[in-house]
């Protein structure tokens, strides 16, 4: 099982919610260190860097938002491997494109899966069956990534 960490400060983060359309049977959302690895989340809207979780491991991957100065020193701080997302060309996760049916996620950089491997960059075709905020999408891809690879973006069945 693999531990999802959502950390927000904000009532209007729905982050939360994004992170339930994962599915069960891989992912707990909240909870002690998974046995296959512990990601953290941190909410697009942080305004201030929170106190780490009990357990949290320096080296655990940390996705946010590239524009959230509070996010990313609060990853630095907790010494966290970034996975920063956005809308930017500096951001490592992208979308290249975004429709009501289709997204195109872009990985900008190499990252490596929680077991090591090494996801190489690559332009990941998505079909929406559903309405997404272009930073959950992002962070849903992102946490897929880490946990499989390219692969995993296909099988999940999520978006």
């Amino acid at each position: 099982m693999i531990v999802l960490v959502p950390l927000a400060d904000s009532p209007r983060c729905h982050l939360r919610e994004a992170l339930r359309r994962l599915p069960r049977e891989k992912y707990q959302i909240a909870g002690p260190p998974g046995e296959e690895g512990t990601i953290v989340v941190l909410s697009e809207l942080l305004e201030r860097s929170p106190l780490p979780p009990p357990g949290l491991s320096p080296g655990c991957p940390a996705i946010f938002s590239g524009q959230n100065q509070a996010a990313a020193q609060f990853a630095g701080e907790a010494g966290l491997v970034p996975l920063d997302c956005g809308l930017s060309l500096r951001d490592t996760l992208t979308l290249s494109s975004l429709t009501e049916s289709s997204a195109m996620v872009s990985l900008q950089r190499p990252v490596a899966r929680l077991d090591g491997a090494m996801v190489e960059p690559v332009d990941l075709p998505l079909v929406l069956t559903r309405p997404w905020e272009p930073f959950h999408l992002l962070c849903c891809a992102g946490v897929l990534l880490l946990s499989g690879g390219v692969p995993a973006l296909g099988e999940a069945g999520v978006f």
